[in-house]
């Protein structure tokens, strides 16, 4: 019986390999191969000279006044976004838990919908809110049209438009995890005196960690994604508030200065891996209740 089994175990792993062998090749060829063979692109002078030049870019790009605008107006938008993102996220999912029947159906489905809308269609409606000649000037500033999206305001504009965008998956995400806790705990908490507040920071909260950690993960990768809304809408070159690292790195590919192109993406691996590994170890420090 023994024997079955383990025979069984390896031909499922010999199967689950074969079905993910094409996955993984394209992973390897197409992301992981040029992302360190541009190691080599990073440390030339030109991809003519080919001279080595070691950490002379790297230097040059931290210097670089573009390159710390967009770093900084990065970090603001995620700082913003982020937290946002993921405390509403985690409201209305409750306040879903606690709807039933229709209304739930409706509500899940008004954040979720913005989900499967093109990008296109979603710079369309924002533009036709924000925009010279969009609503918001036609209601209220008529007479002198502001041009939003090129004004201070259009960093929070982008964080409203992110928050619309991506909230609806972090929903479910959320109203996942909130299933995983057993409804005993609550009523053991109820029964021992603890009201819904402190059930919130001592059950919820505590056991809502791994979804948390998970919910974190993609909102920061949501967060650079949001880099195609606002290239759509205000192009290769917006407004000083909003010109993210993404526009950088962009600009420099349009260019051809791949050099600085490499020096940025891996800065901002280097960012992205660092943000990481502190999740990590905060969760196992927070994580232990097991």
């Amino acid at each position: 019986m023994s024997f079955f089994h383990l025979k069984l175990k390896t031909r499922n792993e010999i199967l689950f390999t074969f079905l993910a062998l094409p996955s993984v090749i394209g992973l390897a060829l197409f992301f992981v191969v040029p992302f360190i063979t541009s190691i080599h692109m990073a440390t030339i002078d030109n991809p003519v000279g080919r001279n080595f030049v070691g950490l002379y870019h790297f230097a040059g790009t931290i210097e670089n006044f573009a390159f710390r605008m967009a770093i900084r107006n990065t970090l603001l938008f995620m700082s913003m976004s982020v937290p946002l993102n993921m405390a509403f996220a985690l409201l209305v999912a409750l306040m879903l838990r606690g709807v039933g029947g229709f209304g739930k159906n409706v509500l899940g489905m008004f954040f979720v919908l913005p989900l499967v809308v093109p990008s296109g269609s979603v710079v369309h409606f924002w533009r036709s809110l924000f925009g010279i000649n969009g609503a918001i000037n036609g209601l209220f500033f008529s007479n002198d049209p502001i041009n939003w999206l090129n004004t201070d305001a259009a960093l929070y504009i982008i964080v409203l438009i992110f928050m619309w965008k991506n909230v609806g998956f972090n929903i479910i995400l959320y109203l996942a995890g909130l299933n995983l806790i057993p409804k005993e705990y609550y009523e053991n908490a109820a029964m021992e005196g603890a009201g819904r507040v402190r059930q919130f920071f001592s059950i919820t909260l505590v056991y809502l960690m791994p979804t948390t950690f998970m919910v974190f993960l993609m909102s920061i990768v949501q967060s650079f994604r949001a880099f195609r809304e606002i290239f759509l809408l205000t192009g290769a070159h917006p407004h000083t508030s909003i010109y993210m690292l993404q526009h950088y790195m962009n600009n420099m590919f349009a260019s051809l200065n791949y050099q600085r192109l490499a020096t940025a993406s891996y800065i901002l691996t280097i960012g992205i891996v660092a943000v990481v590994l502190v999740m990590f170890f905060m969760q196992k420090r927070v994580m232990n209740y097991d």
